[in-house]
């Protein structure tokens, strides 16, 4: 697959790529109160206009599929979903955990991806045969406890750090990392596209059993008609 397009939204910000059988030709990076799903598109056309090349050129899409920002993990997969289905090209989908991991080449690294305020995900890696292979399950943790970590930090970009945390080097961006998972799959699998939460999405009602029973019902009072004299 020469031509691919990435989609990184589970972050502190919108990253979008285009890769060719040479690597990244371009990389679009954005943060802020914009809706992330009136960027992506206008991000992609933005690539493949720098590159001269139509939307048909794209041979591939790979998408991020969490954990991370609930609206960002809808968004990265639904884009990725679309893009397959209009111009009929394979898509795949990978942990934005794995993502983070490919971005460094350091032994053993800790990923981790923004979670509610104060909280991170986390997953440590080991490298095996230039692949980076998870030791655990992913997990939630507060941003504090990094500092003790044990391991080097791979984060995304805009995710703020405690003072202190062990950094590992990170050679490219989490769509660059995208990009290099992809080309690593010999068949793309469509059916990947699925979200990964470790965590209800906020608005996910709590289970029957765990709601509050319904109070007494309030009497009501109805006011009793008054009769004036000589009516």
């Amino acid at each position: 697959m020469r031509t691919a397009l990435a989609i990184a939204a589970c972050g502190p910000r919108l990253e979008v790529a285009l890769g060719t059988g040479a690597g990244a030709t371009g990389i679009v990076a954005l943060a802020g109160s914009t809706p992330r799903s009136e960027l992506v598109m206008a991000a992609v056309d933005l690539l493949l206009r720098a590159a001269g090349l139509e939307r048909g050129a794209l041979e591939g899409v790979v998408a991020s599929r969490g954990p991370g920002s609930f609206t960002g993990v809808r968004v990265a997969l639904a884009s990725a979903q679309g893009i397959s289905m209009a111009l009929g090209i394979p898509a795949h989908g990978f942990s934005s955990l794995v993502a983070q991991a490919a971005r460094t080449d350091i032994q053993e690294c800790l990923a981790v991806q923004p979670a509610r305020r104060g909280f991170a995900y986390i997953q440590s890696f080991s490298r095996h045969g230039g692949r980076a292979e998870a030791t655990e399950e992913p997990r939630i943790a507060a941003l504090e406890t990094l500092v003790k970590a044990g391991l080097p930090v791979v984060a995304p970009a805009g995710l703020e750090l405690p003072p202190g945390t062990p950094l590992a080097r990170a050679a490219i961006t989490t769509a660059e990392a995208l990009l290099t998972l992809l080309a690593t799959e010999e068949e793309p699998d469509p059916s990947t596209l699925i979200p990964i939460y470790l965590e209800p999405a906020p608005a996910t009602p709590p289970p029957f059993s765990r709601r509050r029973s319904p109070g007494p019902a309030m009497p009501v009072t109805r006011p009793r008609p008054t009769t004036r004299k000589g009516s």
